[in-house]
Order: C-alpha cells, then structure tokens, then sequence
C-alpha cells in the first residue's frame, strides 16, 4: 500500500512539474520573453542599444498621423483624377492589379494603361499639395 501512495506522489509531483513548465511557457509568449537577458554577456547592452528613443516614438506617431491623413484624403484625391484614371490608380495600386490585365479589362493597349496611371497620380497629386497646403 505505501508503494502505492509513494508512486501516486511521484506522479503528483510530476504532473505539477509539467503544469508548471507549461504555465512557464505560456507566461514566456505572452510576454515576448524569448530569452533572459542573463542569458549572454552582451545581451543586456544589445537590448539596450536596440530600442526605441522617445524621439524614434515621437517621430513615428508623426508619420502615422501624416499616413493616416493621406489615406482619409484618398477618395478625395482619387475624385480629381478622371474616372478612367481613378479606376486604373485603383486597380494598380490599391488592388495590385497588373498593368497587362487593366489594359484587358479597360479595353486599350497598356502604354494607355501607363499613361493614364501617371496622369491620375499628378491629379491626385495636385489635390493633395492643396489639401494639405490649406492646413
């Protein structure tokens, strides 16, 4: 009988272990915690000298803030481009559509396709220097 209890807590003693390993594991993903920084010598100066300042931060949230105005204007600027030229800036750069297959679907040679992608990006590009001149 006392084998018995003495196997029982061995095997307690190891489905904690195992418990315990994989709340271990768990823990270490959700904190992005891939290795100690005990790890190596160099690894706490690597660690240190690879984040982020609070001017890269700064600068950043900038260009989020400056990304996130161009793509509010997007449907504005596209309304500047003539329809054809719209449906090509689209369809090249918004759908990644290639050239080949809009001159298919426009109906025209693909030097018409090019053309019609350029001078829809220099309307667009019109409208949003006065956009953004006004601001």
């Amino acid at each position: 009988m006392e084998t018995l209890h003495e196997l029982m807590a061995v095997l307690d003693t190891c489905t904690e272990a195992q418990r315990e390993m994989e709340n271990y594991e768990r823990r270490k993903v959700y904190h992005r915690a891939y290795y100690s920084l005990d790890a190596y010598s160099w690894m706490e100066n690597y660690a240190l000298e690879h984040s982020r300042s609070p001017e890269d931060i700064l600068l950043e949230r900038e260009e989020m803030t400056t990304r996130l105005h161009l793509i509010a204007a997007l449907p504005v600027a596209l309304a500047h481009a003539t329809p054809t030229q719209a449906r090509c800036v689209h369809a090249y750069y918004i759908t990644g559509i290639k050239q080949p297959k809009i001159s298919r679907r426009e109906g025209v040679h693909s030097s018409k396709v090019s053309v019609a992608i350029r001078r829809g990006l220099r309307n667009m590009r019109r409208c949003y220097d006065d956009l953004f001149q006004t601001e």
